[in-house]
Parts: structure tokens; C-alpha cells; sequence
């Protein structure tokens, strides 16, 4: 069962350190669902996602995240 972990900031409590995460899970290699869980947070529920959700869900921060779609403002110099 391949299982990553993405450590965060915890957003609610600020400190220096990152003390939340973020839990992938699959079953297998062979699975069609990626469970996403919040193992901190009592109250939010665990996601599944198909594997064709999780990559739309990659690629939606990838072009988030991608420079080139942030406009920087332009200046007149003179």
C-alpha cells in the first residue's frame, strides 16, 4: 500500500515549524481510487479520488502554480 505524506504549516496554530500533513494512500498498484486524508482533522472527511480525478487535481495546481499565468504588473519607465 503505497502511502505519501506532504507535511504543511498548520494554519490554525502557526509555528516555525510544519506540524499538519497531508496523507495519499492507494491500496495497490493495480487500484483505482487515491484516498487523500487530513490525518489531524477529526472533522473533515477522507477524499477518494478516481485516478483520472487526482490528475486533474495535479495538473490544476501545476497551472496554478505556473509562472507564466501569473501577469506581472507592468510599469512605464520613463
Amino acid at each position: 500500500m503505497p502511502v505519501k505524506v506532504i507535511p504543511i504549516n498548520n494554519r490554525l496554530f502557526p509555528v516555525d515549524e510544519k506540524s499538519d500533513c497531508i496523507v495519499l494512500r492507494m491500496f495497490d498498484k493495480d487500484s483505482v481510487l487515491l484516498d487523500i486524508a487530513f490525518p489531524f482533522h477529526e472533522d473533515t472527511p477522507n477524499f477518494k479520488l478516481t485516478i483520472s480525478e487526482a490528475m486533474d487535481l495535479k495538473n490544476a495546481i501545476d497551472q496554478l502554480i505556473d509562472i507564466k499565468l501569473i501577469e506581472k504588473p507592468r510599469r512605464n519607465h520613463q
